[in-house]
Order: C-alpha cells, then sequence, then structure tokens
C-alpha cells in the first residue's frame, strides 16, 4: 500500500470549489480505502491512528479561536463576495482539518519500518520520473516551440490539470486548453508554474539531496554507490534544470537556495563536485544571459526586471496591516481578502487584474506566510511554530544521538539523509511562503507526517 501514497498525489485535479481542494482530489477516497484496507488486515494499527489528548485539545482550541475570529469578522463584513462567508469558510476549513487528519492517518498505517520509508521514497521518485517524462518534457517543448505537442498536452490537461476559478476569457489561464498553450509556462497538472516549482523544489528536492548528500546506496538496481550517487545527482540536477525552464520567479530562487543548501549538507568529494557545478554553471548561465536573447528575456522578465509586481506588493502590505490591526486573533479563515483590500496601498491598484479582478471578487493571499498570521493570529500561530521547532530540535537530538543507538552503519545513513532532507524541505517552505506555497496539499503533508514519523518511531527505539 505504501507505494501508491506519492504517486496518487501527482493528480491534482480537484472536482468541486464547495470544499478544501485536498478533500475534492482523487487522493482523499484513496487514501480513506487506503487506511480502511490497512486496519482491515492489521487491527492492531488501529490504535496508532487515535489522536491523542493533547492533539485533541489543541485541535479544539484552534477551532475556538478560529470560530470566534470568523464571527467577529462576518460581523464586521457581512455577506459580501470578497470573502467565502462563515459557512462556507467553516466547511472549507472543517475539510481542510480532515485533510490532515487522513494525511496523518495513512502515514501511520503504512509506514511501519525502515523497509516502508524506503518504498515510500523509491515510489514516488519513480512516479516523478514518470512523470516529468510524459508530463513535464512535452509541455517543456511545447513552450520551445519544439514538436507538435499541443494536442496531447491540452489531453492530458482536461484530464488531470487542476485550475483557478477564472473571471471572464480576457482572465483565463486555461483559454487555449491548458496552462502551457496559454501561458507558454510548464506547469506540470499543477494550477501555475509557482506550484509546480514548489511541487518539485519543496517535496522532491529536498530526498535527492539528502541521499546524495550521505552517499548512500539506495536503489537495488544500480551496480554500485557511485553509481547510485551519480543517478541521484543527475536527477536532482534535471530538477534544477526544470525549476529554471518552469518560467517563474518562485523556481529560480528555489533552486538557487536549495543548492546551496546542497553544497552545505554535502561533504569531501561531494561537496567539491558540487562547488565545481555551481561555478561551471554560474558562468553557463552569464554567457548564455548575454549572448542568448531567450534565457537574457527570461531572467529579466522573472528575476532582474521582473515587471508586474504592484498587485504582490500591494497585497503583501495589505496582509501585513491586517495582521498588524489584528494581531491576536486574526481575521479568522476566508475573510482575509476583505481587509486586505482595505489596506492595500492605492498606488499598487492601477492595473487591469486589480481593477477588473480582485477589487470585484477578492484579493487572494500572495504571501502565504503573512496570510497565515492575518488568518490565524498570533494565538494560533505561536504554538504552532513552537511545536514546529520543538520537532526540529527533536529531529537534530536523534541525528546527535545516532553513533549510540544500535543501528547498522547503513540505518544510519539513512536517518542523516532523511534528517538533511527534513530540515531542507522545512527551510525551502518557509521561503516559498514568503510568496505563494499551498503546504496542505497532499504532498507536502505525507513527506511532513513521513519525516515526523521515523524520527518519533527511533525515539521510541531509543528509549
Amino acid at each position: 500500500m505504501v507505494n501508491f501514497l506519492l504517486p496518487i498525489t501527482f493528480f491534482s485535479k480537484n472536482y468541486s470549489n464547495s470544499v478544501a481542494e485536498t478533500s475534492s482530489m482523487i487522493a482523499f477516497p484513496l487514501f480513506i480505502a487506503i487506511i480502511l484496507v490497512q486496519l482491515f488486515r492489521f487491527p492492531g494499527r488501529l490504535k496508532s491512528i487515535l489522536p491523542s489528548k493533547t492533539a485533541l485539545a489543541l485541535t479544539g482550541f484552534f477551532w475556538v479561536m478560529q470560530l470566534g475570529a470568523m464571527a467577529w469578522s462576518y460581523n464586521q463584513t457581512g455577506e459580501t463576495i470578497l470573502t467565502t462567508g462563515i459557512i462556507h469558510s467553516g466547511i472549507i476549513l472543517f475539510t481542510w482539518t480532515l485533510t490532515i487528519y487522513v494525511a496523518w492517518a495513512v502515514i501511520q498505517v503504512t509506514v511501519i519500518d525502515t523497509n516502508d520509508e524506503k518504498n515510500f521514497v523509491k515510489s514516488g521518485l519513480i512516479a516523478l520520473a514518470i512523470y516529468l517524462v510524459f508530463v513535464v518534457c512535452p509541455q517543456i517543448l511545447v513552450t520551445l516551440n519544439k514538436g507538435d505537442l499541443s494536442g496531447y498536452v491540452n489531453r492530458l490537461a482536461g484530464l488531470f490539470e487542476r485550475h483557478w476559478r477564472m473571471h471572464g476569457p480576457s482572465y483565463d489561464f486555461y483559454r487555449n486548453g491548458s496552462y502551457v498553450t496559454s501561458e507558454h509556462r510548464v506547469n506540470g497538472f499543477e494550477p501555475e508554474a509557482a506550484f509546480l516549482a514548489n511541487l518539485l523544489g519543496v517535496v522532491y528536492l529536498p530526498i535527492l539531496m539528502g541521499l546524495t548528500a550521505t552517499g548512500q546506496k539506495f536503489w537495488n538496481w544500480t551496480k554500485n554507490r557511485s553509481w547510485d550517487i551519480a543517478l541521484n545527482v543527475f536527477f536532482a540536477l534535471s530538477l534544477f534544470g526544470i525549476l529554471f525552464l518552469a518560467k517563474t520567479t518562485t523556481g529560480i530562487l528555489t533552486a538557487g537556495v536549495a543548492f546551496i543548501l546542497w553544497i552545505i549538507w554535502s561533504k569531501g568529494r561531494m561537496r567539491t563536485v558540487l562547488l565545481s557545478i555551481a561555478v561551471i554553471g554560474l558562468v553557463l548561465i552569464t554567457v548564455a544571459y548575454i549572448k542568448v536573447p531567450t534565457v537574457h528575456n527570461l531572467l529579466n522578465q522573472f528575476l532582474f526586471a521582473k515587471g508586474g509586481t504592484d498587485n504582490r506588493l500591494g497585497g503583501t502590505i495589505g496582509l501585513l496591516l491586517t495582521f498588524i490591526t489584528h494581531p491576536i486573533f486574526g481575521v479568522g479563515y476566508g475573510f482575509t481578502s476583505f481587509f486586505t483590500l482595505k489596506n492595500v496601498p492605492e498606488y499598487t491598484t492601477h492595473n487591469f487584474e486589480f481593477e477588473h479582478v480582485y477589487s470585484q471578487f477578492g484579493y487572494p493571499n500572495l504571501s502565504d506566510f503573512l496570510g497565515w498570521f492575518a488568518s490565524f493570529g498570533l494565538v494560533i500561530m505561536i504554538p504552532a511554530i513552537w511545536l514546529l521547532f520543538r520537532l526540529i530540535a527533536r529531529t537534530y537530538l536523534i541525528r546527535y544521538r545516532l553513533n549510540s543507538m544500535h543501528l547498522t552503519v547503513e540505518q544510519q545513513q539513512w536517518t542523516r539523509g532523511l534528517v538533511a532532507a527534513f530540515i531542507t524541505m522545512i527551510i525551502l517552505a518557509a521561503f516559498s511562503s514568503i510568496f505563494v506555497i499551498q503546504v496542505f496539499l497532499w504532498p507536502y503533508l505525507l513527506m511532513f507526517f513521513f519525516y515526523r514519523k521515523h524520527i518519533m518511531r527511533l525515539e521510541k527505539e531509543y528509549k
């Protein structure tokens, strides 16, 4: 069962906007079915998916605080298209809560030992390779006007591509049949290029970086450890290349931060190789920027001379002011749009997107980090951050105690690789949250609970 978890999450199309996106994806019923099958096969695992008293208390506290904040905000806003409304917000928040529980539970009943952990990662990476070959690579060729693959890309998009709700033909990312053929940017099955960059950079790059940095033998079918490392390095570099070709600021910046972290985690010969690749890559990019018009325009458009940033700037300022004016309890899930529009600077509003979309249908959170603080307030965010840092501290404590634990060299390498991957994922997710990252989607939740389960399993074994 563990082999199906990550592959399922690539099919990210949602079939309803009435509930949280994750609960209207194909993964939701499939994960529930997997949980039920596992409980039927192993009834003793039922107790592993029963929330602790602490978890129930924290969830209850979260809901009481959010219902209070949403009720207060609803009293201020009334019924308006600029918010999702108190009933709809409650439904969506409930299904997000249910998503988190299902993601945790499916990991609890399927990932039991090291073999399960490796199968979980292997199946995800194999599915990723297939995804890149049959979905992402054809999209790259379409953006480069190579080959006649628009029909193939559009057919796949019609079946599996997740879409935002659009507002008329003048503001439709999918007007030509898919995001790629309409915007000439690579998105996989995600709604925009930035979300593909987040998926590759935050979910999959860290595990490849952890495997290569620790120099372990991972694949059963490679000849030796050197071939194994070479394969994983090539895989990781392919992801870096796609992050660049996705034509998104998020992808380019994520690639830069991730490569620096990769160098930091690596040692000896691997670090030397990565430093050499970095130097050669910078030289080649510099030459291409000067000599190749396509590269010059790409870097200018999405990095050095990026235009059209008024709404991102205005939305960020609006969210910051919303948090500053409602610091303790926040304004509640689904209500940030109304207050962002009240706080957005006037000089950032003179553009088509604001005038015809955001001002009429609502201002999305263009900085998830500030969006969390504005929605949930310090009363929720401070405990959440404390719990995250507590888990990170426990992770480093396990890493420090590895030599005193009864583990083989291979098991120690595996744990060091997972620790490096987990910390890298947290850093990249935090960095990406400055912009937009939906960390409560299935791939992020599964990977987070996967790393957490490994740390807690080792803690029990050490005791």
